[in-house]
């Protein structure tokens, strides 16, 4: 396709397309002819992650340009795991908190380790975030609030990734490196999943407490968090039933 087809497609400026070039955030095009290039899906794909880091996850084009540099290296670096963790990158630590930080980054990546579903590199994703979140927890709710306590959470957070991932075409089944060495498609469906269904889950979370709170205060009886299995079985059920 040409330039203005691209623009068309990718809801993006042809001089932004331009100036992605120059900055090496997007590759050329095959020059045919003086002054014309052809443009194909993977240019198409490389602007819809481009603009799902910059419109949704709302991040600098400084970070925007590391993920896209991940994502040159191919399979060789992570550009997922990148790109997420640019999203939620992590402010300075408070004046103090530096050394606990630390040594509750020890303790979490301690936990991470032994859940059944981490992997056995060292990176640990998010063991730093998790760990300047438990200090303001200590600080704030519950002083003595220990790292193993997180286990419930963990098993959520995996039971959420498997929905996620379910819904993703192929689901769970197909591994992402069937695509080949363009990975800019996953990478702009890992991002948006992250982000949009995070928005929700936040948003059942507070919804949950609010209705506890008031099931509490009202003396109204708090149904066991066992009720919400059969739904889901329920809902596994009508999955498996589809043609």
């Amino acid at each position: 396709m040409r330039l203005a087809e691209l623009s068309e497609r990718a809801r993006v400026p042809r001089s932004t397309i331009k100036f992605y070039i120059r900055e090496g955030l997007l590759s050329a095009g095959a020059a045919h002819a003086r002054n014309q290039a052809s443009y194909g899906t993977q240019h198409l794909e490389r602007l819809e992650l481009i603009r799902a880091l910059r419109e949704v996850a709302a991040l600098p084009l400084a970070v925007v340009a590391r993920v896209t540099a991940e994502l040159d290296r191919g399979w060789q670096g992570d550009p997922i795991g990148e790109a997420l963790l640019a999203m939620y990158a992590l402010p300075a630590p408070a004046t103090g908190d530096a050394p606990e930080r630390r040594r509750l980054a020890k303790e979490v990546r301690a936990f991470l380790r032994a859940l059944p579903w981490t992997t056995d590199d060292d990176r640990h994703y998010f063991a730093d975030e998790i760990a300047g979140a438990l200090v303001q927890v200590r600080r704030y709710l519950y002083p003595d609030y220990p790292v193993a306590n997180l286990a419930s959470y963990a098993e959520i957070a995996w039971l959420l990734s498997e929905a996620e991932f379910e819904l993703a075409p192929g689901g769970a089944r197909v591994p992402v490196r069937a695509r080949g060495d363009d990975l800019a498609e996953p990478t702009r469906r890992a991002i948006l999943a992250s982000v949009l269904f995070e928005q929700i889950f936040a948003a059942l979370r507070r919804c949950a407490n609010s209705m506890r709170s008031i099931r509490v205060a009202t003396g109204v009886r708090v149904p066991p968090a066992s009720v919400t299995r059969p739904a889901r079985k329920r809902v596994a059920r009508r999955k498996r039933a589809k043609p």
